[in-house]
C-alpha cells in the first residue's frame, strides 16, 4: 500500500520567447515526476502530444518543473496555492 506524499511544485509554460511558472500544490502516491507530467499533459485544455519534452497546445507549450516535498500541515496552510488533481489522484 503507497502512502499519499504532499508537495508544492510547479508548470512550466513557454510562449515563444517569454515564459510564466504557475506553482501549485498537489499530492500523489506516485512519482512525482509523473505526476506534474500528467498534469502539464492536459494543464491548458484536453491532452496533447509530448514534443522535446513538452506538450505543445499550438500558441504555447508546457511542461512539468520543479517541486518540493512538504508535511501535510504546510500543505494544508497554503490555501493561497491552487491544488491540482489529475485523474484518479485524491
Amino acid at each position: 500500500m503507497s502512502k499519499i506524499k504532499y508537495y508544492i511544485g510547479e508548470i512550466d509554460t513557454y510562449f515563444g520567447e517569454s515564459s510564466v511558472t504557475t506553482t501549485i500544490r498537489f499530492k500523489t502516491d506516485i512519482d512525482p515526476n509523473e505526476y506534474l507530467y500528467r498534469i502539464a499533459s492536459d494543464f491548458w485544455g484536453d491532452p496533447h502530444e509530448e514534443r522535446d519534452g513538452l506538450f505543445d497546445f499550438g500558441d504555447k507549450s508546457a511542461c512539468g518543473g520543479r517541486w518540493q516535498e512538504v508535511d501535510a500541515k504546510v500543505f494544508d496552510a497554503l490555501h493561497i496555492l491552487a491544488e491540482l488533481t489529475h485523474g484518479e489522484q485524491p
